[in-house]
């Protein structure tokens, strides 16, 4: 086909797709009735769900139908923002509930803890009801008071619980998968260990995670690629006030890809918070500080000449991070050096942003910039063509760069999720 050719078909199918838009928007702008088994639009609250990755918005939907959603904020009486934060023995579901118009003066926010033993629905169950109760002042003040109804549960008398494990939480994992061609078949294994304790005043974890990893490749010749990594990883952190945190991390690896026979690091750290934590929710900045070192032993002599050293270190790392009505943002900076030469050095920074441009127009960044210049592992014979084009082993770099950007608007009825599980 000839480029005038392709540039025809183009026009073609780009004035088909644009007469078929416009279809389908004049198809949706004549057909304006809503579903009538619902009050009254202008009785109901709207309601903008800003909601976290996973969360069963559908369900939200479902058990409180007294409310009507909106798919914008621009459009809604009540914004709903939920965050979610881990803990070892469960996770904070903490919902904003913020007023606009008429309901400007209501702005608070609620808390559901949730429990690491509760199933999948007992969670949404409690996030939901969360909701459910942040709505109520809403729903009251809309001059829908009659359309309510308040159950108190009554609980038992207090008792104090001794619990055997105090605080810990363990887990164990493992998975594999396989996948096998004439000419190809690749094997994967992994598993792990982890522990956690968090109370108010302790945050302890640890992790493990061993893993192996397979290909062969079949043609006049078998190439094989075979891959380990092994790593244990904790720290022990101490609040010390509202703004302030010590501690120490460190860990234990092994890895082909990075010449690692084996490692043993240790650095001791110290936070500084510029918001309270407990703000951390929905905003926070925090400085953070590490100095230590650690013995290396390498699986080939390295570009230093090298075959094991003690090395030293610093770290500074700034980090943001903020969920409001506008969008999200979060943004880190991290600055490392070794202490026998500054010159072996690194800075990473790394950004996202979801913004909300306009009613149904969002814009979405992500972005990384890595200068490196502490590769001191790098093994110092030069890798062989398998090895480079299987990625076998690291490679001298001085810089990495990542991102990507996206752009959604989203029109039509003002009305969203409705819930329909057919199909």
């Amino acid at each position: 086909m000839s480029r005038l050719d392709k540039l025809k078909s183009f026009t073609v199918s780009v004035f088909l797709s644009v007469i078929m838009l416009l279809t389908l928007i004049t198809m949706a702008r004549g057909n304006t009735a809503i579903n009538t088994n619902r009050l009254n639009n202008s009785d109901r609250i709207s309601v903008f769900l800003d909601m976290p990755f996973r969360t069963d918005e559908d369900f939200i939907r479902q058990e409180i139908p007294a409310v009507q959603y909106v798919r914008d904020k621009a459009m809604a009486d009540v914004h709903v923002i939920m965050t979610r934060h881990g803990s070892g023995t469960g996770t904070n579901y903490s919902a904003s509930f913020i007023g606009y118009g008429e309901f400007e003066s209501i702005n608070y926010e609620l808390i559901y803890w949730d429990e690491s033993t509760n199933s999948r629905d007992q969670t949404r169950r409690g996030y939901t009801n969360m909701i459910k109760i942040g709505l109520a002042p809403f729903i009251a003040k809309a001059g829908m008071a009659d359309e309510l109804s308040l159950h108190y549960r009554q609980s038992e008398v207090a008792v104090e619980v001794r619990d055997p494990w105090n605080n810990w939480i363990f887990e164990l994992s493992g998975s594999g998968n396989f996948s096998k061609e004439e000419t190809r078949d690749s094997y994967r294994f992994n598993y792990g260990v982890s522990a956690d304790k968090i109370t108010a005043d302790w945050k302890i974890r640890l992790r493990s995670d061993f893993r192996y990893d397979e290909r062969n490749y079949y043609n006049d010749e078998v190439i094989t690629s075979v891959s380990t990594r092994d790593r244990i990883d904790g720290y022990v952190l101490k609040s010390l006030t509202n703004h302030w945190s010590a501690g120490i991390f460190g860990g234990y690896r092994t890895s082909t890809f990075s010449n690692t026979n084996k490692s043993y690091e240790a650095s001791p750290a110290v936070e500084y918070s510029v918001f309270p934590y407990s703000e951390a929710t929905r905003r926070s900045i925090t400085f953070a500080w590490r100095m230590g070192g650690g013995y290396y032993d390498y699986i080939d002599t390295t570009i230093f000449n090298k075959t094991e050293e003690y090395l030293f270190g610093q770290s500074l790392e700034a980090s943001a991070n903020f969920q409001q009505t506008w969008g999200s943002l979060r943004v880190g900076l991290e600055g490392f050096h070794h202490l026998h030469d500054f010159r072996s050095n690194r800075l990473e920074f790394s950004a996202w942003l979801n913004l909300r441009l306009l009613q149904g127009l969002s814009l979405s960044l992500r972005g990384g910039y890595d200068l490196i210049n502490d590769l001191v592992a790098i093994p110092k014979e030069d890798l062989s063509l398998e090895e480079i084009l299987l990625e076998q082993r690291r490679r001298a770099t001085d810089y990495e760069i990542s991102g990507s950007i996206g752009l959604t608007y989203t029109f039509g009825s003002r009305i969203s999720g409705v819930f329909n599980p057919r199909f």
